[in-house]
């Protein structure tokens, strides 16, 4: 019986033993889930790993997300520092001027600039081509030239200011005509200033020239009545015995700056005494008349109508206050140029 018994009795005891080991598991585990036969499945193990694992926890980088692992590693030595490659420094270029934008081909500067390589080109190398070349060039160079001689002329012929016809006839008889006006007016004028007027003649007696020159100064006198003063720088009369009623430099020669014999002066007299160089050495008649009348005018003896009478062309100078007030902005605009110059030169017809 012992010994049938001891089996069944070793079944309960086991029985018995693996139920108070579930409940014991059982409250270990304190979900109330028995242990498999003492033995545990793992689902309370992975449930608390899992639950604690960095997924979770960063569940953001994602389900694939993977870093490399970190390793404790001692810090590497310090490479010795290399020194940094020398820099290259750039060259900087000076700015080249901006080109001015070149000739139009065949105008007038171009032709200027180009011409003589052509004709160079065609000397040096006197093909069929360059010579062609050349000799066509030049035939639009003349074109050009001749179109712009017509187009003046029109222009010319057109405006009565830049006509020269005005100032001078081009026909024989009107310039005949003209000369004869100028002669007439030359000896109205002569006369005036021998009225109000008179030359200063210095000489020296020994010379030559001196004696010359006074066969022109009794012309004058004769011609147009002038009064001569002869004044002697040495003292002494002409060598020839003229003029014998002579004077003698007491200064005035110094005063007026006289350096050579023969010397000429008109002398106005008056309080001041005024004198005008006419020149020094040998003078002709007609040259002492001219040079007497246009000085005289100059210096306010002569009125402008008087003077213009004497001359065989007639003056017309654009005045030096309308060339001053002309400016960049005149200069820009043809038309306005074109008028403040015309104008200005009808107020002397």
């Amino acid at each position: 019986m012992t010994k049938a018994l001891t089996p069944c009795l070793l079944l309960t005891l086991l029985c018995g033993g693996l139920v108070n080991a579930g409940e014991a598991n059982k409250e270990a585990n304190g979900d109330g889930s028995p242990l498999f036969y003492g033995v545990s499945d793992g689902r309370e193990q992975s449930a608390s790993v899992l639950t604690k694992s960095p997924f979770y926890e960063d569940k953001e980088r994602g389900w694939f997300w993977y870093e490399d692992p970190v390793f404790d590693e001692e810090p590497a030595e310090e490479e010795a520092a290399l020194p940094p490659p020398p820099v290259q420094e750039k060259k900087i270029e000076p700015e080249q001027p901006a080109k001015p934008p070149g000739a139009k081909p065949l105008s007038a500067e171009w032709f200027r600039k180009n011409m003589e390589k052509y004709r160079d080109k065609a000397i040096d190398e006197p093909t069929q081509q360059n010579v062609s070349a050349y000799m066509y060039l030049q035939r639009v160079m003349l074109d050009k030239a001749e179109k712009f001689s017509e187009i003046s002329q029109r222009v010319v012929m057109s405006d009565p200011v830049l006509d020269e016809n005005s100032r001078r006839p081009i026909a024989t008889f009107g310039a005949f005509a003209m000369d004869d006006r100028a002669t007439k007016g030359t000896e109205k004028a002569a006369k005036k200033l021998a009225e109000n007027a008179g030359l200063w003649f210095f000489y020296a007696s020994t010379c030559e020239f001196c004696v010359k020159e006074v066969g022109v100064l009794k012309g004058l006198m004769n011609a147009y009545g002038f009064k001569v003063l002869p004044i002697a720088l040495d003292g002494l009369p002409l060598s020839g015995g003229e003029f014998p009623d002579f004077t003698i430099d007491r200064g005035q020669a110094k005063k007026l700056g006289v350096e050579t014999t023969p010397a000429l002066f008109l002398v106005k007299p008056g309080q001041n005494g005024d004198a005008i160089q006419l020149g020094q050495g040998l003078l002709s008649g007609d040259e002492i008349i001219k040079r007497a009348i246009t000085l005289a005018h100059q210096n306010g003896w002569l009125n402008s109508d008087e003077y213009q009478d004497t001359l065989k062309v007639k003056p017309m100078q654009v005045d030096t206050e309308t060339l001053q007030n002309i400016d960049e902005k005149v200069m820009d605009k043809p038309n306005e140029l074109v008028k403040t110059i015309r104008n200005n030169l009808r107020k002397q017809f």
